[in-house]
């Protein structure tokens, strides 16, 4: 189980107030969990009734914190599906967000996803080496040129 934290803290120039959140990846619920407790965790209450009611509050924390994952999964239930987790951002209200993905790089029509391991005696991978060498491609690409020609033979 990963769990990772960090603190960041966002100086908004409009109201001139310093946003304390914290990111998170989330595997489960207890990831979760962990993530909004230990936001919770940084409020500091001066006096005797402001303990109370953060004592409070995290009592009924601990209690919702199931039903805030399952909703939140829900929501989100495509990338949670797709990744296995979801990246979380805990902010001071204790309100959260799904971290917006990263564009990357577009995916192929046909991608290259399975992976064969071949082992080749000298002579055999001299010659895959020449033929890479005049035709100035890569040994993966001279290998599926040569597989593709045994499409006419079948």
């Amino acid at each position: 189980m990963d769990v990772f934290c960090d603190n960041i803290e966002i100086n908004l120039r409009q109201t001139k107030k310093v946003i304390s959140m914290r990111e998170g990846r989330c595997y489960e619920q207890h990831d979760f969990q962990v993530l909004i407790l230990s936001q919770f965790a940084q409020r500091r209450p001066s006096t005797e009734k402001e303990t109370w009611e953060l004592q409070q509050e995290y009592l009924r924390l601990i209690r919702e914190i199931p039903q805030m994952w399952e909703e939140f999964v829900r929501k989100n239930q495509n990338i949670y599906d797709r990744f296995g987790y979801l990246d979380v951002v805990v902010y001071d209200d204790l309100t959260y967000e799904r971290k917006k993905l990263k564009q990357g790089r577009p995916k192929e029509e046909n991608t290259l996803s399975h992976r064969v391991t071949v082992r080749l005696d000298d002579e055999s991978y001299q010659l895959l080496k020449q033929y890479c060498q005049t035709k100035n491609i890569t040994e993966s690409a001279a290998i599926r040129e040569l597989i593709q020609t045994l499409k006419w033979k079948i």
